[in-house]
């Protein structure tokens, strides 16, 4: 517990010296773009396609991977009744029950939860289980998720399973791959591309900074965003990592502790930021979603804790 409280204090330390940052002008707004393209392009998939192509393949990693995509279907299925649920409670108008509900099932996994769980179980199979729990979200994403927030979207179909194909699912596809045939990088290239993907989580947590350095404190105090906050971080998390180990014991279902946690801990995080752009871009309320996004990554930083403490204290 240590270690995972002190890997939580370094990216609320990260996250506040991005905020320093952006507040004295060292980092700037056009600072926020640089980054966001620095991880998602070059870090992000240099650190997956590294770390997978370490692994060896075994039929173990294959019939947990197997598992992480069914249980993650389920996951988020879940999640998007309990938002549509809850956003039905406080009578949300529509533009406010899109975000409130999508945001319950779209979690920061990628900014937060990638480097949480690479500095939490380093070693590359958490990483991959990891990566195909975004392989699913990214399917919802473009699919379900862009319908609903703008449902005059024409770029439907093709068009948006082409949006699927991005550095992230390259850089898994060939780290899989080379797991698979045992190919491995030169020592000086994995030298290079390994300690360039490291510096992922410290990119990523000065972009959170900025983020919350953006957010006005007296607009996040609504009770439907608290509450969002707790169905995602707590409600929701606790409900799976009981009912799923649950499942694992009566069923004997042979997935192994490392793809239990990544499920446990990717579906506790807060709130995604992409969703925030891709609000802003067909209409939908942005400044709802930038809200989710402030008051749960603050919240997280005591929540994820909680969540973690309960897994190990099931798994011990």
């Amino acid at each position: 517990m240590n270690t995972i409280i002190d890997q939580i204090l370094i990216l609320g330390i990260l996250a506040g010296i991005g905020a320093i940052a952006f507040r004295f002008k060292i980092l700037e707004e056009g600072a926020k773009s640089v980054i966001e393209k620095l991880v998602f392009y070059v870090s992000l998939p240099l650190l997956i396609v590294t770390k997978l192509s370490t692994l060896e393949f075994t039929t173990e990693i294959l019939r947990n991977a197997g598992l992480v995509i069914l249980f993650t279907y389920a996951i988020m299925f879940f999640q998007l009744l309990v938002g549509k649920f809850s956003a039905r409670i406080f009578g949300l108008q529509k533009p406010q029950a899109v975000i409130h509900s999508l945001h319950h099932m779209l979690g920061n996994i990628v900014f937060l939860g990638f480097p949480l769980l690479d500095a939490l179980m380093p070693g590359g199979e958490a990483l991959l289980y990891a990566a195909l729990y975004q392989l699913v979200l990214n399917t919802i994403l473009w699919s379900y998720g862009v319908i609903q927030l703008n449902p005059d979207n024409r770029q439907k179909g093709w068009g948006q399973l082409k949006k699927l194909v991005n550095p992230n699912t390259i850089a898994l596809s060939l780290g899989l791959l080379m797991m698979l045939l045992e190919l491995r990088f030169p020592p000086l290239l994995q030298k290079s591309f390994s300690g360039l993907g490291s510096t992922t989580l410290y990119l990523a947590m000065l972009y959170i900074g900025i983020l919350l350095a953006q957010m006005k404190l007296k607009e996040v105090f609504k009770l439907s965003i608290f509450t969002f906050s707790f169905n995602k971080l707590i409600l929701t998390p606790v409900l799976f990592l009981f009912t799923i180990y649950g499942l694992i014991e009566y069923f004997s279902i042979p997935i192994n502790n490392t793809a239990f946690t990544v499920l446990i801990l990717e579906s506790a995080m807060p709130a995604m930021t992409i969703l925030v752009l891709l609000a802003k871009r067909f209409g939908a309320d942005d400044s709802l979603a930038m809200k989710n996004f402030f008051v749960s990554t603050v919240l997280s930083l005591i929540s994820l804790p909680f969540i973690l403490y309960l897994l190990t204290w099931v798994q011990a």
